[in-house]
């Protein structure tokens, strides 16, 4: 346990504003499709963010999609943190797809880079091999699923949830500029320092960031997937992303969560 702390801890900034207590400013980066990984990566860094009372934690974002046991696990672990968390879809030309909507939406503060995109959240089943699999009727519940979960989602938290909704009943995809328009996200920062500066003073449940000035330090997630002891299942999935053999994917069957095999819970996004 001590091992992937300090791992974390690497990740943390510290403000440098004159005449004030420096402030911790968490920060790690997701890239991939979202897997079971991810979603203990994430748990673990908001753990340690808050352990170490940062003001909140930064996930830098870009992935395709991923599978939905994961997603909802990452979402509840947004809901239960006890610090905000920050999701910013960076850096420029990165995506938001698939589950990416619901994580991006499901943050305190949601933050694109410009030239980014979200969006393309259909989910469509797929069976060993790619193919698709599950019969009309099944594939309209798991459509009207997704669907009332992101809308939800976009509820709770303020945002646009009939474009939620159709991001994931038609795939519709956005830019980050026509996502701020449309009230999807709430700011757009060119980098992180452009983050920080609009961060900085944000009223975020109930008290303003303090995120001004703050240094930006060498991000833990390439030491941490290398270094941490993961759960067997956890060591497949990673070392198949680094093969480049994990496949696109956007939403899983949580109601088969546990009986069937891994590769028929992926689903690829239309």
């Amino acid at each position: 346990m001590r091992a992937w702390k300090q791992v974390l801890i690497a990740g943390f900034l510290l403000q440098a504003a004159a005449g004030s207590r420096a402030e911790g400013i968490a920060t790690i980066q997701v890239k991939g499709p979202i897997g079971p990984a991810t979603a203990s990566y994430i748990a673990r860094a908001v753990h340690v963010a808050a352990e170490r009372k940062a003001e909140c934690l930064v996930v830098q974002l870009d992935t395709p999609g991923g599978l939905l046991d994961s997603t909802k696990e990452i979402v509840d672990t947004f809901y239960a943190s006890p610090l905000p968390v920050v999701v910013y879809v960076a850096p420029s030309g990165a995506n938001a797809g698939s589950a990416g909507v619901f994580i991006t939406m499901a943050a305190d503060v949601a933050v694109m880079a410009p030239n980014t995109s979200i969006g393309a959240a259909h989910p469509v089943s797929m069976g060993p091999g790619g193919s698709e699999k599950g019969d009309d009727v099944m594939k309209q519940k798991l459509e009207n699923f997704a669907s009332s979960y992101i809308e939800a989602i976009a509820q709770k938290r303020g945002r646009n949830a009939e474009w939620a909704r159709s991001a994931v009943r038609e795939s519709a995809s956005i830019t980050a500029e026509q996502a701020l328009k449309l009230n999807v996200i709430d700011l757009i920062a060119t980098d992180m320092q452009d983050l920080l500066a609009k961060l900085h003073g944000r009223e975020v449940r109930g008290n303003p960031l303090k995120t001004a000035g703050a240094r930006v330090e060498v991000d833990a997630e390439a030491v941490l997937l290398s270094r941490l002891r993961l759960p067997e299942r956890d060591q497949r999935l990673v070392a198949a992303r680094r093969r480049g053999l994990t496949r696109v994917v956007a939403l899983g069957e949580a109601f088969h969560r546990g009986h069937v095999p891994l590769s028929q819970q992926e689903l690829a996004h239309q």
